[in-house]
């Protein structure tokens, strides 16, 4: 029964991710000696403890990018051997939350993902394309 709400969680996780893995089947999840964590990627791990109150955003944030760019600089506890298939949505994440996120985090994460934005602005406006935003910032680009 637990194993069966982990992976249900691992699937919940992945689809707000915008990735859909293909999680073992319950069974292989439910088989003897089989730990409800093994099925976990190490995305799962992260959000798990995110939503538990483990983990502030920025820093859990952080470790997702150490999932995708920097494995070995992942704590051991939020390391999986379920690989990840899919980034892109966390860096669409990174970009439009980075205001969220802590000065030296972003530091960090800079290494690895470029934001969007001025890092002053508060707003990101990434659903504003029209012709006069976009004058806009040719404009302030000059």
């Amino acid at each position: 029964m637990k194993a069966t709400r982990m992976l249900v969680l691992a699937a919940m996780v992945a689809a707000a991710l915008g990735c859909s893995p293909d999680p073992p089947p319950i069974e292989e999840a439910t088989t003897a000696g089989a730990s409800s964590e093994e099925t976990l990627d190490s995305m799962a791990l992260i959000e798990g403890a995110m939503n538990a109150g483990v983990l502030d955003y920025s820093t859990g944030t952080l470790y997702k990018v150490y999932v995708m760019f920097d494995p070995l600089s992942l704590p051991e506890e939020y390391a999986s051997d379920v690989p990840v298939k899919c980034g892109t949505p966390l860096i669409v994440e990174v970009q439009r939350n980075w205001n969220r996120l802590l000065p030296e985090h972003r530091t960090e994460i800079e290494m690895y993902i470029t934001p969007i934005m001025d890092p002053t602005e508060t707003e990101t406006d990434l659903d504003d394309v029209t012709p006069d935003r976009l004058e806009h910032e040719r404009n302030r680009l000059d």
